[in-house]
């Protein structure tokens, strides 16, 4: 059974005694009064009905006093329960303490204000017990930080004294090494203007020799030209040869044409004196022709020879020539190269110099910061002897420190104890598990309900931590593939317990939890019909559609019409919700349902169809959000300017909502406890594990709801 459904078990308690003597009271005045009528002898009609009349008056009271008393008796209950600490129960119903509202209010609020306390104190101890292991641990450290500083100060000042004469001895150096710097810069200004100076010259004479290899060029070219001049002459030369010898034919044929004259004039006798004569003249002309063309080859052959010792003579030359030219060439590109290399290495002394130089003044800096050095030096040494006596004071600190946290975790587990005083919650047993175990609990965390359901987790972790279990909590911002992949591999990774909403499992799920013997308990909403987890943590839907329905009489006064808007009713949740709605409301004749709408459960999707619907119908006295996506109702009811005569009634709560209460745009929530949806089951798992307590099939939380009245406080 659940704390929910425990109630106090008293024998005869002073509500019956007070009803029983009320009744022989009463039943004591119409005795008296039959008696009077007796005495008095009065007509028996008259008796008779007075009689009547007093008999239904006495049903009539007795039947007020009935529902009076019963409803102080579940007012009693319920405090009795609140007395043994047991707040973890729902609120009381107002129709059933009829004549006693206001007390039911205050009970309820009382119950709830002492909820809350409680579970916000379980939120606050989990964050001061972090802060105070983050601070035990920081001082911890801290403590050994300051004895290993304050072991290290006489070092410090030892070494800092080393640190002065080594900056003494160094700042020396500095000196010798700025006066040898010094030296090396004039050195390298000197080798400067010497390599400049050499640059120049080998520029001089590269261009010197540049010309001088010109002049070479128009000296090869000059002989060349004498060279082919001389051949030109040689071949000329022999042409004249040529002729000479032709000349020579001419003239031995003149010679023999004499001589046939001379012959033919014999024979002619006289007459023929002539023809000897000239024959004679033409043979002293062949003989004269050929002594003068042997005296020309005579001169041609001398010109011939002497042409080709001077032809010799020039190609001899021409190649003396052109091999010194090869040599001047090597020479040149010699002097190039050292004209390049003189220019490069003036480039490098410069950068030599510029760097000497830039050396020179950091050689200055570093001696003037070697003095501040020195001077800080000096202060360092008579400073750290008072540093040493801060953390020794610093340390004695430092425990007191965390003396005073050892009190404050003390105070801490005071409180733990005191909180375990009031059931709000499932309690750890005492036995600590034998192995370490291993508990996953997996949850969305897309709205303000479910952080409440983190926090009920976490407190569950703080319970266990002793008890070696590990509660590992996953949180998804949505609701994707990696949620239920994460189900998966809890599953597959063989956790000793997976908690998880009962919208996430599925037989294949449940099939691979037995198989891995893995324990199942699913919580905010029951799985499908035909699976069964371990045990159920969440709200009685019934319950809670069946004080929203109330909470939609109450807002339309019993008598206006009413809209739902709701997510897929194919999700247990949503459909028990709705039809514990509409049963509820259905028996008050004067309230219509207008619109059944389904919309997505964010506040868009939410916000269109609530505005659609109100701008059709604005007789629309309330609209129930069965899902998410309750603030685009909100907007869509003060955009169209009906907050307050469209009123709205959700399910869970968060501080948003509650201001919107306080407002009047929204009349009403019904809250489903989602710390202890968070925290019971992991309790409740432990508790089964470590010592066979298996939970409930199903166990309701506390459920709860807050309207105008109940708001001030939170």
């Amino acid at each position: 059974m659940t704390e929910k459904n425990t109630k106090a078990k008293k024998p005869f308690n002073s509500t019956w005694l007070t009803l029983v003597l009320l009744t022989g009271i009463i039943l004591f005045l119409m005795v008296a009064l039959s008696l009077l009528f007796v005495i008095a002898e009065l007509p028996s009609i008259f008796y008779s009905t007075t009689l009547h009349i007093i008999t239904l008056l006495f049903f009539v009271l007795l039947f007020l006093m009935w529902r009076f008393l019963r409803a102080i008796r579940l007012i009693n209950e319920n405090a009795g329960l609140l007395a043994q600490g047991k707040l973890n129960i729902s609120d009381i119903v107002a129709s059933k303490t009829k004549g006693l509202e206001t007390l039911t209010i205050a009970f309820n609020e009382l119950k709830r204000n002492l909820l809350n306390f409680i579970e916000s104190t379980k939120s606050n101890v989990i964050v001061l017990s972090d802060a105070i292991d983050n601070l035990t641990k920081s001082m911890d450290m801290s403590c050994k930080g300051n004895e290993q500083i304050a072991a290290s100060m006489s070092i410090v000042a030892e070494k800092a004294q080393e640190q002065l004469r080594i900056v003494t001895d160094t700042l020396e150096r500095f000196q010798d090494v700025s006066e040898r710097t010094n030296s090396i810069t004039k050195s390298l200004e000197s080798i400067e203007a010497f390599v400049e100076n050499t640059v120049n010259i080998s520029n001089s004479g590269s261009k010197h020799l540049d010309k001088y290899n010109e002049q070479m060029d128009v000296i090869s070219s000059n002989l060349s030209d004498t060279a082919l001049f001389i051949e030109t002459l040689n071949n000329h030369i022999n042409k004249i040869d040529q002729v000479n010898g032709l000349i020579i034919n001419i003239a031995e044929q003149l010679e023999l044409l004499s001589l046939n004259s001379a012959v033919e004039a014999a024979r002619a006798g006289e007459a023929g004196r002539g023809f000897a004569v000239v024959a004679q003249e033409m043979n002293k002309l062949s003989a004269a022709t050929k002594d003068s063309i042997g005296q020309v080859d005579k001169l041609l052959s001398n010109i011939l020879t002497s042409n080709a010792k001077v032809s010799q003579s020039i190609e001899d030359c021409v190649q003396s020539f052109n091999y010194s030219k090869e040599i001047f060439t090597s020479v040149k590109e010699s002097f190039g190269s050292i004209s390049k290399n003189a220019n490069i290495l003036n480039e490098d002394i410069k950068k030599v110099f510029e760097e000497s130089r830039l050396i020179n003044e950091n050689t200055n800096g570093i001696r003037e910061m070697g003095n501040i050095i020195h001077d800080a030096s000096n202060e360092i040494s008579s400073i750290t002897q008072d540093v040493a006596g801060v953390t020794q004071e610093e340390l004695a600190e430092s425990e007191e420190i965390n003396t005073q946290t050892q009190s404050l975790m003390n105070m801490l587990s005071g409180i733990q104890s005191l909180l375990r005083r009031y059931r709000t919650s499932i309690v750890p047993v005492d036995r600590v598990s034998d192995k370490k175990l291993r508990i996953a609990f997996v949850s969305p965390l897309d709205h303000p309900f479910w952080h409440g359901v983190r926090q009920g987790a976490l407190y569950a972790k703080k319970e266990l931590q002793n008890k070696n279990a590990d509660v590992i909590y996953m949180g998804f911002d949505v609701v994707d593939d990696r949620f239920f992949n994460s189900i998966n591999k809890c599953i597959e990774e063989r956790m000793d317990a997976v908690i998880f909403p009962g919208f996430a499992g599925g037989e294949e799920t449940l099939l691979a939890a037995e198989k891995n013997n893995v324990q199942v308990a699913v919580f905010n909403c029951n799985l499908p019909e035909g699976l069964k987890a371990l045990s159920y943590f969440g709200p009685d839907t019934q319950e809670a559609a069946r004080l929203a329905g109330e909470l939609v009489i109450k807002a339309l006064d019993e008598e206006g019409e009413y809209a739902i808007i709701h997510g897929s009713l194919g999700t247990i949740i949503n459909n028990e919700r709705y039809s514990g709605i509409v049963e509820t409301v259905k028996k008050k004749r004067k309230i219509k349902l207008v619109a059944d709408i389904e919309a997505d459960v964010s506040d868009e999707r939410v916000y269109n169809a609530t505005k659609e619907e109100l701008q059709k119908n604005r007789n629309i006295g309330c609209i129930v959000v069965i899902s998410g996506g309750i603030m685009g109702a909100v907007r869509a009811v003060e955009e169209l300017n009906l907050s307050g005569k469209t009123k709205i009634i959700c399910f869970d709560y968060d501080d948003n909502i509650i201001n919107y209460i306080r407002k009047g745009v929204i009349y009403g929530a019904v809250g489903q406890d989602p710390f202890g949806q968070g925290h019971d089951p992991i309790i409740a798992l432990y508790n089964y594990l470590v010592a066979g307590e298996k939970p409930a099939d199903i166990t309701y939380t506390r459920t709860e709801v807050i309207d105008i009245r109940s708001v001030s406080d939170h």
